[in-house]
């Protein structure tokens, strides 16, 4: 999920909105590293901080939000999440998965203090992409004789608690595990969520729209939320956060000051023919492809066809008004 930092920042400034903890992600239920994750933290704890938010600033109506996303790709947090509070209201915001996948490996193998920087730093994305790629598919064929029958019911459909057991597929769990590609395939940690919340308590957003309109959306998600409408500060809602200028969840930069990098400079890290993202979290979410051929166009295309289906049942969904409708341009790649 990316753009979160950048949606955090706006829409904050709504004094009628805040986090839970101290930093803009609490990793409560689910870290980075998918072995970290902890469904079994106490509740009780979480609304401890959430009524502590309360407290501080002397509201009762005020809203208490949680900006994890790594609570997406969990496979128990929608359980979680649900004991913890039913009428919860769950965003999410998709960017291009391939895209995705390029940003987050670039960012593990440009920053050493990564997590992943020690599994990534010896492969191109090419190479890296090919291996992950592999890995899901053949987790996904050794587990299909244990995979469950769906239960034919629309997302957001589901009898309670159809996650685990149903809708969280072997698919889920084969690509929970995989950090950079594996978390692309929204379809099934967004079923997952679905299974356990209502299509109403879901809402998609997407990193295209949040930067083309970032307005526009904040005043959605406030609007789905229930909260106030705010003035924002206008360079507050131009701006972009996180970005790969500016690594930090609240270091922000204007759309023209964040410089793609060069083909040649990605290419001294990754050995691949692209250019970087203007944005790690957010931003134009552009990529300047190189030759149509060679290692990294192949791997491109690898991971289209690794999404293509996982995409076509988000269309299906959208065409359904179970989510909101995706860019134009998804479509077009990955019909």
């Amino acid at each position: 999920m990316s753009g979160t930092s950048t949606l955090w920042n706006i829409l904050t400034s709504n004094p009628a909105i805040t986090w839970v903890g101290y930093g803009k992600e609490s990793f409560f239920f689910s870290g980075e590293i998918p072995s970290t994750t902890q469904c079994d933290n106490l509740v009780e704890e979480f609304q401890r901080q959430t009524a502590e938010q309360r407290l501080i600033r002397n509201r009762t109506d005020l809203i208490v939000g949680d900006w994890s996303a790594t609570h997406f790709s969990c496979s128990c947090c929608p359980l979680s999440l649900k004991t913890l509070n039913e009428n919860l209201k769950i965003i999410v915001v998709l960017r291009d998965p391939v895209q995705r996948a390029i940003s987050r490996f670039m960012e593990q193998k440009r920053n050493e203090r990564m997590p992943f920087h020690n599994l990534v730093v010896n492969f191109t994305f090419a190479e890296y992409a090919e291996r992950e790629a592999a890995a899901i598919e053949a987790c996904v064929a050794r587990a299909a004789p244990l995979r469950q029958p769906r239960s034919g019911g629309a997302p957001g459909q589901e009898p309670p608690l159809a996650g685990l057991l149903v809708t969280f597929s072997v698919t889920g769990f084969s690509s929970s595990s995989s950090d950079i590609v594996g978390w692309s395939v929204y379809d099934v940690f967004l079923e997952n969520y679905l299974a356990h919340f209502s299509k109403e308590q879901v809402r998609v957003l997407y990193t295209d729209d949040l930067a083309a309109k970032p307005l526009e959306s904040v005043r959605q998600v406030e609007a789905f939320l229930g909260a106030p409408p705010h003035t924002y500060d206008p360079n507050v809602v131009s701006m972009v956060y996180n970005s790969r200028e500016c690594y930090h969840w609240r270091c922000g930069r204007k759309r023209g000051e964040i410089q793609t990098q060069s083909t040649a400079e990605v290419a001294a890290s990754s050995s691949s023919s692209v250019s970087s993202p203007s944005s790690a979290d957010g931003g134009d979410g552009g990529y300047r492809y190189g030759p149509k051929d060679g290692p990294f166009a192949q791997a491109r295309s690898r991971l289209v066809r690794l999404y293509r289906p996982h995409m076509q049942r988000l269309f299906a969904w959208a065409d359904k008004g179970i989510i909101a409708q995706p860019p134009a341009a998804w479509r077009s790649l990955y019909a």
